[in-house]
């Protein structure tokens, strides 16, 4: 059987994909695996190969880093799980609920919202939000009003529109972190840019993350380029319009880019509880279940379905419950091979996918430019990375 190296090794060479990075950790600091296969771009000189320190786009992976922040401010007394936010983002608060379609008409049938937006909701894609090139409810409001789906603006501009559910009550994939993000910003007077420089990357030594790459020319010139899958099965350049086009503000859901040596400072600051980032009590907390009974029930009902869990990255047995915690996805029953019952998983669009097992000192993410989402070649690859963590980690313990 190939090994972790052999098969990415090959995966380059073949033109599957263009160039990925693999990290993982352990709670001793002994297990230390860190490597970059293929290219960044696709020339032929020294520079375009993909190293760990390439920088690359981490779209839904920000979420997690805006979450944390979320939860300073809790930790501080700023903010408060259970309180509705409505005050903070009255944007937010002001939309109605789509309950459906007038059936002659085809208009839109709206109401006014009954349950309060909880900061604990936005956190957990619980708050009636949905992502409205996802949602059809969304798409057919949107077709009626003639509105077309912006790739970024401003976080007001770009999701400002009705919620598909009573918060609490439901689940769907959504920008809930981004309005948390923006909930950041105005709570505490900064830019998320500037609340995450200050907060969490000085604290970890980060120097590759930001929000504004083309600010930072250190970090511009080790950006990875973006692919998409040929009809050939290869890969080529992608140059379609990109979720963070045009953006003006942070969007904490989506919009941030560094090097993965950076980004694994903060899962491995998750993983040991040191409380750099967190104190131990609020990091027990961000991996503890959060969902409501209704809202866990639709969320396994949404990754149980064949058809909607083809846009996530990362595997997902059938067989498993899952619920969601502060910063991700939570596993709710222990796995043979890897996964503890309490491992936290999650993911960005360009086929990045990360996780933290606390249960079994082990976390680990994968980084590639490649889209769409969950592309099969890039999901098997993804699968054999994290199981290949789990076997190095448990050769070197052995």
């Amino acid at each position: 059987m190939a090994s972790l190296d052999e098969v990415f090794k090959n995966a380059t060479e073949n033109g599957s994909i263009l160039g990925a990075v693999l990290l993982g950790r352990d709670t001793s600091g002994k297990f230390n695996y860190s490597k970059a296969f293929g290219r960044r771009t696709f020339g032929d000189g020294e520079e375009s190969l993909m190293r760990t320190d390439t920088v690359l786009s981490f779209a839904s992976a920000t979420k997690i880093i805006t979450c944390i922040a979320v939860m300073q401010l809790v930790e501080a007394g700023k903010l408060n799980l259970e309180d509705d936010m409505s005050p903070i983002i009255p944007e937010l608060a002001e939309q109605e609920v789509l309950v459906g379609f007038d059936e002659g008409t085809g208009e839109p049938q709206l109401r006014k919202r009954k349950n309060p937006l909880k900061l604990r909701y936005l956190l957990t894609h619980s708050a009636g939000l949905a992502y409205d090139f996802l949602n059809p409810l969304l798409q057919r409001w949107a077709a009626f009003n003639n509105r077309t789906p912006q790739t970024s603006s401003t976080v007001v501009k770009r999701f400002a529109y009705p919620l598909t559910y009573e918060p609490g009550t439901g689940w769907d994939y959504s920008p809930g972190i981004d309005w948390a993000g923006k909930v950041v910003e105005r709570v505490t007077g900064e830019t998320l840019e500037s609340y995450f420089q200050k907060h969490i990357f000085a604290p970890l030594d980060i120097t590759s993350l930001t929000f504004w790459p083309h600010k930072h020319p250190s970090i511009q010139r080790k950006l990875a380029a973006m692919t998409t899958r040929a009809s050939s099965g290869g890969v080529e350049a992608y140059k379609g319009p990109y979720i963070t086009d045009g953006a003006e503000d942070c969007f904490g859901g989506h919009g941030a880019y560094g090097n993965l040596e950076d980004y694994m400072k903060i899962l491995t600051s998750l993983l040991v509880s040191d409380g750099t980032l967190l104190r131990k009590e609020t990091a027990d907390l961000f991996f503890t279940p959060q969902l409501t009974v209704e809202s866990k029930a639709a969320q396994n009902a949404l990754i149980h379905d064949a058809e909607k869990i083809k846009i996530f990255v990362g595997d997902f047995p059938s067989d498993v419950k899952y619920d969601w915690g502060l910063g991700g996805i939570l596993v709710q029953s222990d796995g043979s091979r890897r996964r503890s019952k309490g491992t936290m998983i999650w993911s960005g669009m360009p086929n990045l996918f990360w996780f933290i097992d606390r249960a079994r000192g082990l976390c680990g993410v994968i980084g590639m430019q490649l889209l769409p989402p969950a592309d099969p070649t890039t999901q098997e690859l993804v699968k054999l990375f994290e199981e290949g963590m789990y076997e190095l980690l448990g050769n070197q313990v052995a």
